[in-house]
């Protein structure tokens, strides 16, 4: 080996999101692989002919998430969902919710269930060595979002290009500051042992160092709650704070009811393009006490081609096709100008929350 939203096709969504035909992974950041040995989404869509291929195998797939506490989770396992319907696929879908061992035993027990393939978002990649070689074992492939597991083998790891998300993402915040030389930025992360979450904050750290910032805290959180304690202690701690970058879906709310609450003018972007975030982004409320909105900008992932793509290596595996060791999606900047746009990329034919 190697290392709700409606019934389109995969075609369709990704011409939907603007990818089919543009773009290349040697336009994104690949921090430690070769980029010859890098694909993206596009390069995975199957052909008729494959498609009427698959669903003649009577195909099982494992589809293991580390959590579903948020829009990008639930976008991924929709988008899973949707391919399987359209290759008649029999999916097993399962929920980690946070705990290394129980997503051992949910691989365990999926290669008891007897999967052809296995597509996971990993809740650390040194736990769940052991489930991957047990797969390995087994010779059943595994597709793994976030990183590659310290031990093991896998087909392909799968990320979104967080690095340059979040270097956009902070240079979005400095630029809406007006300037990035001077500036005074804390950073909120979550404490995955995943080398995209690395990615994430070496992306913010490169953005802030490159405008001449300076970043004067960075904090680890697991839920909004801890994430609004990290923000308000930042806050506090650094009276002269100008911005915070949040680089998940949870600590962006979080860290914006610290800013409301503190009454200062600080101001506020993250990586991860929910329903909460791209409302505020819409509605320009919590706002600053000048009247201005405190969230400027959110480098959105697309989870609905995350899915989609997972799935689609897997079948490409089957077919005996080669599948590249990594495998990259874009990401998509989100602003005020631009949210409604934006909406309709990440989640198509899904209400976006102002419809009312």
């Amino acid at each position: 080996m190697k290392h709700g939203f409606g019934r389109a096709t995969r075609r369709q969504v990704l011409g939907t999101m603007g990818l089919v035909g543009a773009g290349t992974a040697a336009s994104l950041y690949l921090p430690r692989r070769a980029r010859a040995q890098v694909s993206t989404a596009e390069s995975l869509i199957l052909t008729d002919e494959e498609v009427a291929e698959i669903r003649g195998r009577g195909l099982r797939l494992g589809f293991n998430m580390n959590h579903r506490t948020d829009d990008f989770i639930n976008s991924v396992v929709e988008g899973g969902e949707l391919a399987a319907s359209e290759y008649d696929i029999d999916l097993l879908i399962s929920d980690a919710n946070f705990d290394a061992a129980k997503q051992i035993s949910d691989i365990e027990s999926l290669l008891q269930q007897q999967v052809d393939g296995i597509f996971m978002i990993a809740v650390d990649s040194d736990s769940i060595s052991s489930a991957i070689r047990q797969a390995n074992r087994q010779d059943v492939p595994v597709v793994v979002v976030g990183g590659p597991p310290s031990r093991g083998e896998v087909l392909s790891v799968m990320n979104s290009a967080s690095y340059e998300g979040c270097f956009q993402g902070t240079q979005a915040l400095l630029d809406a500051l007006g300037g990035g030389a001077g500036k005074r930025i804390g950073v909120i992360s979550i404490p995955l042992g995943l080398q995209t979450i690395r990615d994430r904050e070496q992306g913010s750290i490169d953005a802030i160092e490159q405008a001449g910032a300076e970043m004067v805290a960075m904090q680890g959180v697991w839920s909004q709650d801890e994430a609004l304690t990290a923000a308000q202690n930042i806050i506090q701690a650094n009276p002269d704070l100008d911005g915070i970058f949040a680089n998940w879906s949870r600590a962006i709310p979080g860290a914006w009811r610290a800013i409301e609450e503190s009454d200062r003018e600080i101001l506020l972007c993250g990586y991860d393009a929910e329903r909460d975030g791209m409302q505020a982004l819409h509605s320009g409320e919590p706002a600053l006490p000048n009247g201005q909105p405190i969230l400027r900008a959110l480098s959105g992932q697309q989870g609905i081609l995350t899915g989609r793509a997972g799935i689609d290596a897997l079948c490409k595996n089957a077919l005996g096709e080669t599948v590249q060791p990594d495998i990259l999606v874009p990401t998509v900047l989100v602003t005020h100008d631009n949210v409604e746009e934006m909406w309709n990329r990440l989640y198509p034919d899904a209400d976006p929350p102002w419809a009312g």
